[in-house]
């Protein structure tokens, strides 16, 4: 037959937790040998210590102290907290305190298990349920852009349609097809827009790297753009040091400045005046688009990068609203910056900087 102490003593050297009996301080008087196993140190070396003195450097910084200590000094209480097992790796622990009877030695037990796992896992949780949110997000306005945006193309595709089945004089022909054609490109340029945002969505998008001259890749975009009989003025700037190629994703590249070009042509007034000034510095390269288009209102510049976004004073240009928030992304990608200065009828200068390597 087992003593009541010898059946204590079975259980303080076998369970799993970590029991600690503290006494008015907090300090810790008694801890069972679980305690190499959950703070990584043995149970005589816990002795005179609190449970405060294993927490991590980082949980400590990210915290408020004095409040975190009210916690710890006030039993019947139940408190997560991170520490530094031994010398390694970071862990999560859960501690329950109790208050003991009075005109006992010690004034509280506490309770400790590891609950890293559990944590991991939540977070874990907590990230595939933003994702399939935000997918969700992503069908939903897939399906509102897609009746919205892409109906008005289609349906000037099938006017000049059905105008060119009653009619077809030569002239009516070059102005119809012509029509058709600009109208099928916008389609393909909103359409190559959610294909990247869903890429990006999913966490499907490819990044292959290389050495990217920049200066080259403005320099034929800017043609393409110039060649299309307009009356545009489109200048590239260089300032800085000697030029030199930056590693990147070449494609991600080109649909940056395709839609940051882009954007400033489509959304300037009667003059489309564009500059591309291109700032070479020891360890970076910045990128500035600058127009004297229709700015992006103050309200709505904290907002331009979300998905599906589109300013408040755009009327009737058309878009998705999703190319600036893929520039975003790309930039990110490549461990760049952008930021906007804008003012609404005064222009905008988009600023990207990207590292050398």
């Amino acid at each position: 037959m087992f003593s009541s102490i010898s059946v204590f003593q079975l259980i303080a050297m076998h369970t799993t937790d970590l029991v600690c009996l503290h006494d008015g301080d907090n300090s810790i008087r008694f801890a069972t040998p679980s305690s190499k196993d959950i703070l990584g140190f043995p149970s005589e070396d816990l002795l005179g210590k609190k449970l405060t003195d294993f927490l991590s450097e980082q949980f400590i910084n990210e915290m408020d102290f004095n409040t975190l200590m009210r916690f710890f000094e006030q039993p019947g209480t139940r408190i997560r907290y991170q520490i530094k097992h031994g010398k390694g790796k970071l862990r999560w622990l859960e501690t329950t305190y109790t208050i003991l009877e009075p005109g006992m030695n010690y004034r509280s037990l506490s309770t400790t298990r590891d609950i890293t796992e559990s944590v991991h896992l939540t977070d874990d949780l907590m990230q595939a349920l933003s994702k399939e949110q935000e997918l969700s997000k992503f069908k939903t306005n897939l399906y509102s852009i897609a009746s919205h945006e892409f109906k008005t193309p289609l349906a000037i595709i099938q006017a000049n349609i059905e105008m060119l089945k009653v009619k077809q004089s030569p002239k009516l022909l070059t102005v119809g097809l012509a029509t058709m054609e600009e109208e099928v490109d916008r389609l393909n340029d909103m359409i190559m827009d959610m294909l990247e945002l869903k890429r990006l969505t999913i966490g499907r998008r490819n990044f292959n790297t290389t050495a990217v001259d920049v200066k080259q890749l403005i320099t034929d975009l800017l043609d393409i753009y110039k060649g299309e009989e307009n009356n545009y003025m489109l200048e590239l700037i260089i300032e800085g040091g000697e030029p030199f190629e930056i590693q990147a994703d070449y494609s991600l590249m080109r649909y940056v400045f395709t839609n940051l070009i882009g954007n400033s042509i489509k959304f300037s007034n009667e003059v489309v005046d564009v500059k591309v000034r291109l700032r070479y510095q020891t360890d970076a390269l910045q990128i500035l688009v600058v127009d004297k288009g229709i700015g992006i209102p103050e309200e709505d510049q904290t907002r331009i990068f979300q998905s599906f976004y589109r300013g408040s004073n755009v009327g009737n240009i058309s878009g998705t609203g999703v190319g600036l928030s893929i520039v975003s992304e790309f930039v990110n990608l490549h461990k760049g910056k952008i930021k906007l200065q804008s003012e609404e009828g005064q222009g905008s200068t988009f600023t990207i900087t990207l590292p050398k390597s």
